[in-house]
């Protein structure tokens, strides 16, 4: 037992150490490149991201997750899933290249045309990288992520803002993100002990992906809920309303993607080697809530309580119309760390096929309230806050079915998320305050942020928060090795 808790102790700390790292970063390319382009450019990238991502998802959806849940996953095993992967990222490149010239026509952007076939090419990157991940992930050898995020985020920084500082708009995007997917599957391919060879079962593929298509359909399906609603902003409202919706979901997206991602790398694994111990599947789901719950709940309820000041100083005045999108969706992230691991859990059981049926369901309401939103009040705002109540119905039924599936029960959800979010409801309204000073921005936000943190640090030390003293504990265990 011990030896499980140091892996999951380790894992962590290299598994948040690499999305930390990586948030950091894309942070300060965000901004720069937010200050240099327009929000037309970013409204076309992401315009272009939505194809690009939703047949990211495709390619990496049931794939590496099969040979994450297989419990004697094997070479033969990783090597039959990467032909299937790769195979799939080609076929699905050929289809984006012929059809880019329709999708520049349907937008009447000519320049969406050579974005799309250029920055499709990340697809067959992704048909290699998610299968590395995926071994990787299945042994628990986090700090090899670590390494390759450092040197793929930082180089494609460097490429994205120097592109940008000579004028080159859309494209230095386009740079960034094709730079970034490059390098971390080159350092991967250099790190990792795995090398791909030609291999390829059909019994075995056949097995896998009994369990990986519905993985799969269920990403894409989750995939075509986010992007919808970018489809419709671009078509409807147009690229610069897009650029604000878009802009008003990064960050709250960055800083729970990123802890979302490190908690999923390291839960389902674990999960998956103890779906015949119920109770040690459900201990470990409530380390994973009650450890993203107490990290992200202060810092985006303290974002909700900054927006306007933060949107003035980080990405200056000219996307303050991103303010009101910011508040509503960072509510959304509040919520999805939560659905993620309920859903890690359901599927580490091999129950993938209720995951897959919740997903339907929430789709479908997704749509409803989505088409509500822009043909009845005609309102990109409502558009979010459809999103939220969208979140909200996904929540309720993963708790419904985690409680069937496992026995974590609705008393023991909420003593696990409620005392971190009490606590970050009153830090948020005490910074809300703060910023109702007269100081000039730059330093109101500054004595925002640290009145926020010593309040919420503070306030967990003195009632001995249990995740507070978990991960202290682990970072100082750390240290000291």
């Amino acid at each position: 037992m011990e030896s499980n808790k140091q892996k999951v102790a380790g894992g962590l700390f290299w598994s948040y150490g690499e999305r930390i790292m990586a948030q950091l970063v894309s942070l300060v390319v965000s901004v720069v490149l937010a200050r240099l382009l327009d929000p037309e450019n970013y409204g076309v990238i992401s315009i272009v991201m939505i194809f690009i991502t939703f047949c990211d998802a495709i390619v990496s959806g049931g794939f590496g997750n099969a040979i994450v849940q297989k419990k004697d996953a094997d070479e033969l095993d990783v090597n039959t899933m990467l032909c299937c992967s790769v195979a799939t990222s080609f076929f699905l490149y050929v289809i984006i290249f012929f059809a880019a010239p329709a999708i520049a026509d349907f937008y009447d952007m000519d320049i969406i045309r050579p974005i799309l076939r250029v920055l499709g090419l990340r697809l067959l990157i992704s048909g290699v990288n998610s299968i590395q991940r995926a071994w990787i992930q299945k042994r628990m050898l986090f700090r090899r992520f670590f390494v390759s995020t450092s040197f793929g985020t930082v180089i494609s920084a460097v490429v994205g803002i120097s592109m940008a500082y000579r004028g080159m708009g859309a494209w230095s995007l386009v740079a960034q993100y094709l730079t970034n997917s490059f390098i971390d599957t080159m350092v991967l391919l250099i790190t990792n002990d795995w090398k791909p060879r030609l291999q390829f079962s059909w019994r075995r593929a056949k097995s896998m992906l009994s369990y990986g298509w519905k993985v799969l359909l269920t990403t894409v399906v989750y995939t075509i809920e986010g992007d919808l609603r970018s489809l419709i902003i671009g078509k409807q409202f147009g690229s610069a309303d897009l650029a604000y919706y878009d802009q008003g979901k990064k960050f709250p997206n960055l800083l729970v993607t990123n802890i979302n991602t490190s908690i999923s790398n390291v839960i389902f694994p674990v999960l998956s080697k103890s779906q015949d111990d119920l109770n040690r599947m459900r201990t470990i789901c409530r380390r994973s809530i009650r450890t993203s719950t107490y990290l992200l709940a202060p810092l985006l309820i303290g974002l909700i309580a900054v927006a306007n000041e933060f949107v003035q100083v980080i990405l200056s005045e000219k996307w303050l119309p991103c303010v009101p999108y910011l508040q509503i969706l960072t509510l959304v992230f509040l919520v999805r760390p939560l659905t993620t691991t309920c859903q890690q859990a359901i599927m580490s059981t091999g129950r993938s096929d209720i995951t897959l049926k919740i997903m339907i369901t929430v789709n479908v309401t997704d749509v409803v309230l989505l088409l509500v939103a822009v043909f009845a009040m005609k309102s990109v705002l409502m558009i979010a806050v459809g999103a939220l109540l969208t979140e909200i119905v996904s929540l309720g039924l993963f708790m419904k079915y985690v409680k069937k599936c496992i026995g974590y029960s609705y008393k023991e959800q909420v003593l696990d998320i409620g005392p971190s979010l009490l606590v970050a409801v009153s830090m948020g309204i005490i910074v809300y305050c703060v910023g109702l000073l007269e100081l000039k921005t730059f330093f109101l936000l500054i004595a925002q942020i640290v009145i926020g943190a010593i309040y919420y640090i503070l306030v967990s030390y003195i009632l001995h928060f249990e995740p507070f003293e978990y991960i202290l504990k682990m970072v100082v265990e750390k240290f000291r090795k």
